[in-house]
């Protein structure tokens, strides 16, 4: 190996940038980078690519200038439409994955609009009423996804795709889904899922499930794979 040759691939140097890998794959991405100075050049050239976008196309904004060009009637709690950033320069997770492979499977990401960023809601943390949400979704391969929640009152709603009862296009180079939330004024525990497939999908099981309490896991049909992540609103 020629000492100007990277040792760590992109996406495990996206994942130790976005602070989402286990404490143990950490010290092992940071021993390869005090002896690889090529991998370091890197690094710096992905904190530098990712201010500079979040400063150049806040996502703030661009949410508000939606809002305002709807009528007074047509400003529902949600907002869709907000165009999608580059993941690159997001913080991304990888759940239950191993430090340096890709394994079959979903995650999923929840960012919170913060100021005039973007911050990733970890697991069973506090948001408000008001924060506007935006949904990523890392799969192994293309397919379809759908996005559902269950609120503190039982209550469910597909966000993705809005209001559908099927499942959306996904592709693996697109990992942000198109449009945004804003979360209204149920408080209590929330979850939010996504489901992935190869093949279109029907969501009738999946919203009859979460009506009556049940574990989507266990519910999903054949080839969907369920990940979730909690929330509390206050």
């Amino acid at each position: 190996m020629s000492p100007g040759e990277r040792r760590i691939k992109e996406p495990l140097l996206e994942r130790y940038l976005a602070d989402a890998l286990s404490p143990d794959a950490r010290r092992q991405v940071e021993a390869v980078l005090a002896d690889s100075e090529a991998d370091r050049a890197r690094l710096e050239e992905l904190r530098a690519d990712s201010a500079a976008f979040l400063v150049q196309n806040p996502p703030g904004p661009l949410v508000a200038r939606y809002e305002a060009s709807l009528p007074a009637r047509r400003r529902p709690w949600w907002m869709l439409l907000v165009p999608a950033l580059a993941a690159s320069v997001l913080v991304v997770v990888w759940p239950r994955e191993d430090a340096y492979t890709v394994k079959g499977g979903v995650a999923l990401v929840v960012h919170r609009k913060a100021g005039e960023g973007t911050a990733r809601v970890a697991p069973g943390e506090e948001l408000a009423a008001g924060d506007v949400l935006q949904f990523e979704v890392r799969a192994a391969e293309d397919g379809f996804v759908a996005v559902l929640s269950r609120d503190g009152e039982g209550a469910v709603t597909v966000y993705h795709p809005y209001g559908g009862m099927r499942s959306a296009p996904y592709q693996v180079a697109r990992p942000l889904l198109p449009g945004a939330v804003e979360l209204d004024a149920v408080r209590g525990h929330e979850d939010v899922y996504a489901l992935h497939a190869r093949k279109p999908f029907e969501l009738d099981w999946a919203v009859a499930a979460l009506k009556a309490g049940q574990k989507l896991e266990a519910a999903a049909p054949r080839g969907v794979t369920v990940e979730h992540v909690g929330f509390v609103k206050r």
